[in-house]
């Protein structure tokens, strides 16, 4: 496979929102998941730099904290105790450490996904000497990081910027 020379490897992200929060936390750590799983791919990840915007990095603590009216149970086709190794691979919190840079933005008056998804997920990262950045919006809610005229859009591209900024250091 050739690479494309408009696209340039060294300022790549993804950038996710709520579900699309854990999906880009869970691309970069993907290549974690064990060669046993059914979600294992042997195409190498080369996206090493996330973004979360009041993401779900935790489908255990999801689980248990009933986020979505049980969406995460039919999601992972069971409780955690029924399907503990799809809870492993889906989830991006048992992915850590990952190597990638991550940044966890997300409101403390999120009624949604509550801010303590990102807080337990930085401070595992933090224990493991994984890469992960906790950017805590006092007051702000579930969309206010995806909208552009919010008090919070500022915060959410200096985010941005930071991680594609320096080579995403």
């Amino acid at each position: 496979m050739s690479t494309d020379s408009r696209f340039d490897q060294t300022r790549t992200a993804i950038i996710g929102h709520s579900a699309g929060g854990h999906l880009a936390l869970w691309l970069v750590g993907s290549q974690r998941i064990s060669k046993d799983s059914p979600l294992h791919s042997n195409q190498k990840q080369t996206i090493t730099r996330a973004i979360s915007l009041a993401g779900v990095s935790d489908l255990r603590l999801a689980w248990k904290t009933r986020l979505g009216h049980g969406t995460v149970t039919r999601l992972m086709g069971g409780t955690p105790d029924e399907q503990p190794d799809r809870y492993n691979a889906g989830s991006p919190i048992e992915l850590i450490p990952t190597g990638a840079t991550q940044i966890l933005v997300h409101g403390t008056a999120d009624g949604t996904v509550p801010v303590s998804q990102s807080e337990a997920f930085v401070e595992k990262a933090e224990k493991l000497d994984d890469r992960a950045t906790l950017v805590k919006l006092e007051g702000v809610g579930h969309y206010e990081p995806i909208d552009p005229e919010s008090g919070a859009w500022p915060f959410v591209a200096k985010a941005v910027i930071t991680l594609l900024g320096a080579g995403g250091h």
